[in-house]
């Protein structure tokens, strides 16, 4: 038998079995299409989560609490909040960082006459807008005399700002965060999101106010700073700065034995690197198993047709076809039905990514971008042609090894 008898007769079984084809092929395009899709929406988030660490300067440092080395495993939900006002002056007088300024993070419920709402309460002092740069709406941003002074003042995010007080202007407005009350001194423009967190959805007031009347404690959530030479000599001076102003007695500089982390953006690319690596497998690991159960299909389904067209084996074999032949016609048949249900997966795989990464942009992130990975295309066309083949060798040795004289016995 040639190769276009052999297409060809492979062609026509499957023609005649039309509903069983079409519903072994399904399980190939589901398993195909949520590969694909899977690797899309992880790179997707990988993309955008780099997007928003790139946009925040290769001279940014932060610093946080963490009890040994974060990097060593999932972080202590417990980790004692060891950083503080302190180190932030510290952090000011040492000369390497052009700006300094600390971060305490919340959410409080936030009052207007009868509407009140949960929002994420930012403490932080007025050097903020230095480092994370942002437009004003309306009216200004917080001014040093009222940390020190303890001021009772808000800058609200634009969500806020609406959801409040619509679209009028909130300057001068009182808001209470809890039961105290706080004047509106300026509200944001649209700022979006970054990490994951909506910008216009927070309240900014200063971190001492915060501090002593909203969560009375004395520690910050974290502290960012801008570098002023080399980054990396400013990480690692900032990591003696902070064990002298925490007392911290570690000459051999093991991460183990310190009460905070130090790290910059380049740190954060690379963790957002391998997260998302994983996080990609992960995904089309489970996706991957719709094509383990669509191959058992294709094996299924074979196995049946071999035991349905037990007597056209016997008739093949009896006229002269070979046992070469019998394996090929039914191999070719299972890599068909893969193949198929492969390039229809492919296609049903990119469309719902884009379809899904339109939504995302037009209604969720509008920073999302729509990766179609193609290796993801080329792995989905080489893992439908292997399972085709691996699932049909069994039912296809099972074909080419009948007898001849048993299978036309066969009823």
């Amino acid at each position: 038998m040639n190769r276009r008898d052999l297409f060809g007769t492979a062609v026509e079984s499957l023609l005649r079995t039309k509903s069983r084809s079409t519903l072994t092929i399904l399980g190939i395009v589901i398993g195909i299409g949520a590969v694909i899709l899977m690797m899309s929406v992880g790179r997707g988030a990988e993309g955008l989560i780099l997007s928003q660490v790139s946009d925040l300067g290769a001279d940014l440092v932060f610093v946080e609490p963490s009890s040994g080395d974060p990097t060593s495993g999932p972080p202590d939900p417990f980790v004692a909040q060891s950083i503080d006002l302190d180190d932030e002056e510290a952090m000011e007088r040492s000369g390497i960082f052009a700006t300094v300024s600390p971060q305490l993070l919340t959410t409080l419920p936030v009052t207007h006459e009868d509407s009140t709402e949960f929002y994420q309460v930012v403490g932080t002092d007025h050097e903020d807008l230095d480092i994370f740069p942002a437009d004003l709406l309306y009216g200004r941003f917080m001014e040093e005399s009222e940390i020190d002074g303890y001021a009772k003042v808000a800058v609200l995010g634009l969500e806020v700002a609406q959801d409040l007080f619509g679209d009028q202007d909130p300057v001068g407005q009182k808001i209470k965060i809890k039961s105290q009350s706080y004047r509106v001194i300026g509200s944001f423009e649209e700022l979006g999101s970054r990490f994951f967190q909506n910008l216009d959805t927070r309240v900014v007031i200063p971190v001492t106010t915060m501090q002593r009347d909203l969560v009375g404690v004395d520690h910050v959530s974290f502290i960012t700073a801008l570098a002023t030479g080399d980054i990396n000599e400013a990480k690692e001076e900032l990591r003696y700065l902070m064990r002298d102003s925490n007392d911290i007695d570690n000459p051999e500089g093991d991460p183990n034995l310190d009460n905070f982390f130090v790290s910059s953006q380049e740190d954060a690319t690379e963790i957002i690197g391998v997260v998302g690596s994983v996080l990609t497998i992960l995904l089309s690991s489970i996706a991957a198993i719709s094509l383990v159960v669509g191959g058992i299909g294709i094996m299924n389904i074979m196995l049946v047709s071999v035991t349905e067209r037990t007597r056209e084996i016997g008739l093949r074999k009896a006229v002269g076809a070979t046992y070469k032949e019998i394996l090929w016609q039914f191999l070719v048949e299972s890599v068909l039905l893969t193949i198929i249900g492969g390039f229809m997966g492919i296609v049903m795989g990119v469309l719902t990514s884009v379809g899904i990464g339109l939504i995302m942009m037009n209604f969720i992130l509008s920073d999302w971008t729509i990766v179609i990975p193609l290796n993801a295309i080329i792995l989905a066309a080489a893992v439908s042609t292997v399972v085709g083949l691996v699932f049909g060798i069994y039912p296809a040795r099972s074909a080419a090894r009948l007898d001849p004289i048993e299978a036309l016995r066969y009823e």
